[in-house]
């Protein structure tokens, strides 16, 4: 039995027309706090979209690592570091 349902086929739909309707444009994915269990729900996702669409760029935030895939070259950056933390520095602009 699986874990994670299958992708409902509104959502599959959902992600066609996010891929057809920005497909020309810049767009950033996020990958937030995002672990190694479940690739196959968001990473190898945003990677697949990163390597398609022509202007997208992927930046990964995680704090068990800090490699963006090799494979997306220029298109990837990663940032380790604990996210709650990460963010409480941008809510109070208390850099270190």
């Amino acid at each position: 039995m699986a874990i994670w349902p299958r992708p409902s086929h509104e959502n599959l739909e959902r992600h066609e027309r996010f891929v057809s309707e920005r497909g020309n444009g810049r767009v950033l994915l996020l990958e937030l706090g995002v672990g190694e269990i479940t690739p196959g729900i968001i990473t190898l996702p945003f990677w697949s979209m990163t390597t398609k669409l022509l202007d997208a760029h992927l930046l990964s935030v995680n704090v068990t690592g800090d490699s963006a895939p090799l494979q997306l070259g220029s298109k990837a950056e990663a940032i380790q570091a604990d996210l709650g933390a990460l963010l409480s520095v941008t809510r109070t602009g208390d850099g270190a």
